[in-house]
């Protein structure tokens, strides 16, 4: 069997079902190898290598697979690193097959574009190791082998995340010998592991502190997503009767119509949510890292661990104690800690819990009245140029309550997070690594192609669909129905925001996107008038094609007036004084 062959097989072995990518390079071997495994596997042909690695991220955030993102060395080293660096940093894991582009025993001379780090050349494996938690580089075919299924279990275990398997020609190219040394094994013995977990006395001195806490509220974090852990999230803060936030990333994670939830405390959060975390003596943290985004750039009115007792949840030991010191650090798996605290609490107070969370949530209604929660009368305002917040509403009105939103970055993502109320756990996936404009193109096709009984809904910026519009063109040629909505107001409007007067390359020609999507084979829809936003975007979604709803908004929304809390204006303010200073 040619290596590349057993490669394939490690893939179908470990239960992936899609690979992203494009042949070329030595990569046209894998390539060639899967046409042969299509009944098993099947190959997505992207048009660029940052919208494959972006497919890629989302497949791991969805499966808890590795996504794979397969592209000859040069183009996964540059522009494929876009969807590698958001999965590294938002704990997705991936892998990526890629090769040197040496040209077979030429690796030291030096051909164009080769990777390999010598002289006219570029060191590829550094590029990747700057990005991945492993790196392996292949010169035998029994090391790409060995160097694929390495890199699968590197990326599924502890704190999932990308990885890769760089080879050479000879690597690619040649047979492995069924009589080698070492053995080749089947992929799925490596992957038997069990979640970790806490021990007994540490679960039970974990509940002594949360059961002894008089305002406990819990902090959910994308690691509460990565694990699956929804329904023992739920669990947990109904016998706790703790209110329940999420960062940014950890959106979705509870459905925030639940009586618990508070909604978000990052900036352009809401304020309920920021108002309970001030006022809790104890912060059961999970799956959260506490960035300075999360925490308002880590001001004292937020979190003060002076004055409040801190149990950090974390897959990664380093992660838990940080950013702030801890009373306790529980080092684990989400799901199964969190399963873990629950039976503690269950055996000490009986199916009840600490209190009944009716009353809690009752009082948390009041607040979330008077603090606006999810509600503003810019929602059903009928002025045009349309609001953001009117697109927002609409959203809510027409979606069914399992549909999946994709947020991307930009103001768009704000108004977002800040409006659109999700409604059941794990339907809400945005990008919060390097927070990267675009990625919701691409995440949304595989949330379609995963999920083809689901509505799936892209909301972006036109900066953002101009980025990756080509996408289309592979939703239209795979037959994935998804739906993008494009805010289109004229350029980059958070640049535009931020920059104010001195505002410079941040404008667009006006473009009308749904002609576009027309022209891809696509349903394209503009609307320009309040009257025809529900309209447009029912039509999209009844559609059995990919639909693109170009939404022209106010050009000059002021996000971070409208969405940022007075402590988030206070945090950029005392973050831009000590950056002068």
């Amino acid at each position: 069997m040619r290596a590349c062959e057993k490669i394939v097989e490690v893939l179908i072995e470990s239960g992936i079902q899609y690979v992203f990518g494009l042949p070329g390079g030595g990569m046209m071997n894998i390539f060639d190898a899967l046409f042969d495994r299509q009944d098993a596997i099947t190959a997505i042909q992207a048009r660029d290598e940052q919208t494959a690695s972006c497919m890629a991220c989302m497949y791991g955030r969805l499966t808890g697979m590795p996504g794979v993102f397969i592209a000859q060395g040069p183009f996964a080293g540059s522009t494929g690193m876009f969807g590698v660096m958001e999965a590294h940093l938002s704990s997705s894991p991936m892998l990526v097959l890629t090769d040197f582009s040496e040209r077979h025993v030429f690796s030291l001379h030096a051909p164009l574009a080769a990777g390999t780090g010598a002289y006219g050349s570029f060191d590829l494996r550094n590029i990747f190791r700057a990005a991945t938690k492993f790196t392996a580089v292949a010169t035998t075919p029994l090391e790409a082998v060995q160097g694929t299924q390495l890199a699968i279990k590197h990326a599924v275990s502890g704190r999932p995340g990308p990885t890769a398997c760089i080879m050479h020609s000879p690597a690619i190219l040649g047979r492995i010998d069924p009589e080698g040394y070492p053995a080749i094994y089947p992929t799925a013995g490596y992957l038997r592991t069990t979640a970790p977990q806490l021990s007994p006395s540490d679960a039970q001195a974990a509940v002594d502190l949360l059961l002894s806490a008089e305002r406990p509220v819990m902090i959910a974090g994308n690691g509460v997503k990565v694990s699956g852990a929804y329904e023992e999230l739920v669990k947990l803060a109904e016998l706790l009767a703790a209110p329940v936030t999420t960062s940014y990333l950890g959106k979705g994670s509870i459905a925030e119509s639940h009586p618990l939830a508070v909604g978000v405390m990052s900036h352009g959060g809401h304020a309920v949510a920021l108002e309970t975390v001030r006022g809790a003596d104890v912060l059961l943290v999970i799956g959260c890292r506490l960035k300075p985004d999360d925490t308002h750039m880590e001001i004292p009115e937020v979190i003060d661990p002076r004055n409040q007792r801190i149990i950090q949840i974390d897959i990664d030991p380093r992660h838990a104690g940080w950013t702030f010191p801890i009373a306790m650090g529980l080092v684990g798996d989400a799901k199964a800690i969190m399963r873990q605290l629950a039976e503690e609490i269950t055996r000490r107070t009986g199916d009840q819990g600490r209190a009944p969370y009716q009353a809690v949530g009752k009082k948390l209604g009041q607040a979330k009245e008077r603090l606006s929660f999810f509600e503003n009368e810019a929602l059903y305002s009928e002025v045009e140029p349309i609001l953001p917040e009117r697109v927002i509403q609409v959203l809510r009105e027409v979606l069914d309550k399992k549909a999946i939103i994709v947020g991307d970055g930009g103001n768009n993502r704000h108004w977002l997070m800040h409006y659109y109320q999700t409604q059941t756990p794990g339907t809400y996936f945005a990008p919060g690594g390097i927070g990267g404009v675009s990625w919701s193109l691409p995440a949304v096709f595989v949330a379609k192609l995963l999920n083809p009984d689901r509505p799936c809904v892209a909301v972006c910026s036109d900066g953002g669909f101009s980025m990756q519009m080509h996408v289309l063109l592979t939703a239209r040629q795979y037959n994935v129905p998804a739906v993008f909505v494009v805010m289109n107001n004229g350029g980059f409007g958070m640049i535009r925001e931020n920059l104010g007067a001195r505002s410079l390359c941040t404008d667009f020609i006006d473009t009308d996107y749904a002609k576009i999507g027309n022209a891809c084979g696509c349903l394209g829809l503009r609307v320009e008038k309040h009257s025809d936003l529900r309209p447009a975007m029912e039509a999209a979604l009844k559609s059995a094609k990919p639909s693109v709803v170009d939404v022209v908004i106010e050009k000059n929304a002021k996000m971070f007036e409208k969405l940022y809390s007075p402590l988030a204006k206070e945090a950029r303010k005392r973050l831009r004084v000590r950056m002068l200073t």
